[in-house]
């Protein structure tokens, strides 16, 4: 029986496949599996994964069937005491299973451990720095506030906990990963490895993006509706979480190659925005976001480029961040 079970869950990966695979081949901690779920690829990513010839690497091919039942697959072959699971386009840096086990094994009471994220481009080359939350303990209800792990590719937990809440829930559209760790995190406890070991990849293509973005509100307007009824009094909760959501989502919107139909998809986030956390107005934040927004929608792609790249402190959004409500703003402001 091996100490970590890695899953990685692949379909049309050619690009990105081998630099996940040698992350997580190259980690400093060996005694692990990697699990690799070929989502019914298309592309070469099957000739690229056949070429390794490690034994830790082990291959299942399926028809497609979506990320999650890949990584219910996955799971399902899992022989490690410890699990974790990393998209093919992600990376970790060398000591990442090292030290996430480390901090499990010397806390009996903890089941799961995240570690920061930061964010690379197609080229793996630096875009921002994540969160860089530290949260440790009964975390659900600032899980449920804010996606604080960022990434689908970052914990690591016994593999029992993950079976016991039932795997990834295929019946939520996006946002699987902060829904399997909302379910961990009601009913297990949580710590951190305060250090940057994650590097979730983000990609410029503006292909499919309309879908992509309503997709990530639907599913994580079912994530956090869902997670809110498992425990009583979270009515505040919930819309602080989708406000939070949302900010970050106009964010994606506005930051990443604007265009008139992204400004006007901005512009509707604003206002639910609005509607969960009408506080926001008073905020700078909000005045730059509507300026951008408006920018956005009003201006050809050139232009407004052009209008943000001259005037950067009167467009730039990145402080809508610091208007995410945590569970410590709602004990401050008695709400919780």
């Amino acid at each position: 029986m091996v100490a970590v079970s890695v899953v990685i869950p692949a379909y049309n990966a050619e690009k990105t496949i081998k630099e996940t695979i040698d992350s997580v081949l190259a980690q400093t901690f060996q005694d692990f599996e990697a699990i690799v779920i070929n989502d019914g690829s298309t592309d070469n990513t099957l000739n690229i994964l056949k070429a390794y010839s490690d034994d830790r690497l082990k291959i299942f091919s399926f028809e497609n069937s979506g990320p999650q039942k890949s990584r219910n697959r996955g799971l399902a072959e899992a022989q490690g005491k410890y699990i974790s699971f990393i998209d093919a386009d992600d990376m970790w840096t060398a000591d990442k299973l090292e030290l996430q086990l480390k901090t499990l094994e010397s806390n009996p009471d903890v089941s799961v451990v995240y570690s920061w994220s930061d964010v690379v481009n197609e080229e793996s080359v630096l875009l921002r720095q994540g969160g860089h939350l530290i949260r440790r303990g009964d975390v659900f209800v600032d899980l449920l506030l804010v996606n604080f792990v960022e990434s689908g590719s970052n914990f690591l937990a016994e593999t029992t906990a993950v079976r016991n809440v039932g795997g990834f829930d295929e019946a939520i559209v996006a946002g699987q990963d902060r829904d399997i760790l909302l379910s961990l995190a009601n009913k297990y406890q949580i710590d951190v490895v305060p250090k940057t070991q994650v590097f979730y990849r983000k990609s410029s293509s503006s292909k499919s993006w309309s879908s992509n973005i309503q997709r990530t509100r639907a599913g994580i307007e079912q994530v956090i509706s869902k997670h809110s009824k498992v425990r009583q009094g979270l009515e505040a909760f919930q819309k602080k979480g989708l406000s939070n959501a949302y900010k970050h989502m106009i964010f994606e919107c506005l930051n990443n190659h604007p265009s008139r139909q992204k400004g006007i998809c901005a512009l509707n986030l604003l206002w639910m925005i609005i509607i969960n956390d009408l506080n926001f107005i008073t905020k700078g934040a909000f005045a730059k976001t509507i300026a951008r927004t408006l920018i956005t929608i009003l201006l050809s792609e050139k232009l407004s480029g052009q209008l943000i790249a001259q005037f950067p402190k009167i467009f730039d959004i990145t402080s809508v961040y610091g208007y995410f409500i945590t569970e410590k703003y709602l004990v401050s402001k008695g709400l919780n």
